[in-house]
């Protein structure tokens, strides 16, 4: 340890020095001016109303993140960066696999906020998680957040919110990067990425590589990913592009350790689990932009080929393999006619989406708790053939009553329906009465009106309903329980409101700020009776999510800016919904608070300059990260403690290359990835110490 505090103080005062220098050399020499990386008031955002607006005519909260912002910082998975935003909730368990959650909705094993990459959702699996690091930072231009429900708009799975990613384009014939990283545990990664345009053809091509090892034993990734983009503009005002997206991917992942065994060794595996898969997602995008209407056009295709081994030591429970197979296609079309309407403009957006998802997961348990045996016996109630389908419509109005005041008012009709073909007859000869062909439709209302009274200011409030459909594991997780107790999974019902405001008072000081409030009906959850006796997962819970967000930006001098996130959210149940406590008591959980999330969490990020010469710039980033306490059960028995974190990077950047050396957990802080508690036992997925990092691009 002593080491890389010796390290760690190289490192300050080489800054120190690095930055009464640079104080020096400013006064001397105005030339080479910083860029701001304040986001300017009226930069075009669309994600919040899929059509285009400036920051402060946006009638909902929405968060931009520049390849700029991303290149500032140590982030080597795009999570690492929309962690800093506030309302972002950031879990990674193992430390190769990272989750999101926005405003504290993504609850239990299920999917989070709608990611969208070129206009493709590519969330997938049973789950529908999201693989990040299919997405590599280094060909990442510009990503759009909008937090909470946008059912409205996207259909059900954007219940959680949406997270919209552009990749890179350039105006020139040939522009691109070449880099190497490599740091602690093994991790070395290789990134290629060549874009540009020529006449009316345009392209993107990006292929990376990551081998990997983790601070826990056995666990390693050994990752190949490789996307990109054709494009022809057909007109002046039309393009078609083909994207495309391949992860091949090999990881094995540590398992949870008991409290006793952190105390033994923190970076030991007890048991492990072995996955190799691979990724498909193509889509196509035709664009149409003309002075009286504007239409968008997204065809896509999607396959998941994976086999999944869990408990490959067998100290728990007895190995398993799931082997899944997955095809998802679908069309997404939205049309917009810019005719005012009385002399205000307005536009009026109408279209619908399709989404088909056909999973086949066949699953297979070895024969006793035997490390190597081969998975010989069936699990027929854990495997079978799943779809789900999906039709959306919708319509949407945006009218300017004012100059500087718009209403946005807006429904969007779905329906859906499962055919859940299990291997296993949950019916038992039609004794039982067991649902394996559920559908519903939902009604999904939004109402908005943003305010902009001054140049600079703008106030906004909205009111937006949505639901979440179950997956694939919610049903078959819990099929035995339906049929036992009559129960048909329903989706989940959020409504939520919402005010903010927008000040971009200077250059120097910016403020965005939001308050809401998410009421979720009908939340799925595993649940208990009276007796004690396990229910299985279903609609039972109701839960109240309320908080507000605060980020604050500016750049005060030509060479120093600073971001600044603050959030507090208060989750909680409020039904009375049964569960075990530490005792095994069977008690109500009624206003306790939901798991994993603090009240508090403060991000805060410099950047400098510390030098500026002849092309030649030294950057520097130092962030820290506050998280709060937050209860590891739904019992509210067990508490995870608080703690802060510092991490930096300094970059020396030149037309042609830039060099960098970063840290994280600058403090050898010590902490956990992830916590929970069941039935009065604590377990723990350990975080690494001080991790450091560094790398070298070539750029052309």
């Amino acid at each position: 340890m002593q080491k890389y505090y010796s390290k760690i103080l190289t490192l300050i005062f080489s800054i120190l020095f690095g930055l009464i220098f640079n104080c020096s050399l400013y006064a001397e020499d105005q030339t080479g001016k910083q860029e701001t990386e304040t986001v300017k008031m009226e930069e075009m955002v669309v994600t919040s109303t899929r059509t285009e607006h400036s920051m402060l005519n946006t009638p909902s909260n929405i968060s931009v993140i520049t390849s700029k912002d991303i290149a500032s910082m140590d982030a080597k998975t795009l999570p690492e960066v929309i962690k800093k935003l506030p309302g972002v909730f950031y879990s990674n368990a193992s430390g190769l696999e990272p989750h999101l959650s926005l405003r504290g909705t993504r609850i239990g094993m299920s999917g989070g906020a709608m990611v969208i990459l070129n206009g493709i959702p590519v969330s997938m699996g049973k789950f529908g998680y999201t693989d990040w690091e299919s997405i590599p930072v280094e060909n990442i231009e510009r990503v759009e957040v909008v937090k909470g429900p946008l059912s409205s708009l996207y259909g059900g799975d954007s219940a959680r919110g949406v997270i919209n990613i552009v990749t890179k384009k350039s105006d020139k014939p040939v522009a691109g990067k070449v880099s190497f990283a490599a740091g602690d545990f093994h991790d070395r990664r290789y990134n290629a990425l060549i874009y540009g345009s020529q006449d009316r053809f345009f392209y993107n091509l990006n292929a990376k590589t990551r081998r990997s090892d983790a601070y826990s034993d056995k666990s390693q990734v050994d990752n190949d990913y490789y996307n990109g983009e054709f494009g022809v503009y057909l007109a002046d005002t039309v393009s078609l592009a083909f994207n495309f997206n391949v992860a091949d991917k090999e990881r094995t992942l540590a398992k949870i350790l008991t409290e006793a065994k952190v105390k033994e060794d923190r970076s030991q595996a007890t048991d492990y689990t072995y996955t190799e898969n691979t990724d498909v997602i193509t889509g196509l995008n035709l664009k149409v932009n003309q002075d009286i209407f504007d239409l968008t056009t997204t065809l896509y295709y999607k396959n998941r080929d994976k086999d999944y081994e869990n408990y490959k030591m067998a100290t728990t429970k007895t190995p398993y393999k799931e082997e899944l197979d997955e095809d998802v296609f679908g069309a997404k079309f939205i049309f917009t006619l810019k005719q005012p309407v009385a002399g205000k403009t307005n536009l009026l957006s109408a279209g619908f989406d399709y989404d088909n998802d056909q999973i086949d997961i066949e699953n297979k348990k070895a024969a006793s708790k035997t490390v190597g045996l081969p998975y010989t016996i069936a699990d027929p109630k854990k495997s079978g053939d799943f779809k789900r389908e999906e039709f959306g419509i919708f319509l949407q109005d945006e009218f300017s009553v004012l100059e500087n005041l718009t209403i946005t008012a807006g429904i969007r009709y779905d329906y859906f329906e499962y055919d859940n073909d299990l291997d296993h007859d949950f019916s038992e000869g039609g004794t039982l009465d067991y649902e394996d062909t559920p559908h519903y439709d939902k009604w999904n209302p939004r109402f908005a009106i943003n305010y902009r009274p001054l140049n600079n200011f703008s106030i906004y409030g909205s009111y937006n309903k949505s639901y979440r459909a179950p997956n694939v594991y919610d049903y078959y997780y819990s099929a035995g329980s339906f049929a036992e107790f009559g129960k048909i999974l329903k989706p989940e019902e959020f409504a939520q409101y919402e005010i903010g405001y927008r000040w971009f008072f200077t250059e120097w000081f910016n403020l965005d700020m939001s308050f809401f409030r998410i009421e979720i009906d009908d939340m799925l959850d595993t649940v208990y009776d009276q007796d004690g006796d396990y229910q299985g997962k279903q609609n039972i819970s109701e839960v109240a999510i309320k908080g507000f967000e605060t980020a604050i930006t500016g750049a005060p001098l030509q060479w120093l800016s600073y971001k600044l996130a603050y959030t507090y959210t208060d989750a909680r149940y409020k039904s009375d919904t049964l569960v075990k406590d530490a005792n095994k008591d069977v008690v109500s959980i009624r206003d306790k608070r939901l798991t994993k999330i603090p009240f508090n969490r403060v991000s805060a990020d410099l950047d400098t300059t510390l030098f500026n010469l002849n092309g030649c710039k030294l950057l520097w980033n130092i962030n820290m990260q506050y998280q709060d306490k937050y209860k590891m059960d739904k019992a509210n028995d067990a508490e995870y403690k608080d703690y802060t974190l510092f991490n930096s990077k300094l970059n020396l950047s030149h037309k042609h290359f830039d060099i960098f050396v970063a840290a994280e957990n600058l403090f050898d802080y010590q902490y956990d990835n992830y916590a929970y508690a069941s039935y009065g036992k604590n377990y723990f997925y350990p975080a690494a110490g001080v991790t450091w990092f560094w790398g070298v691009t070539y750029k052309f």
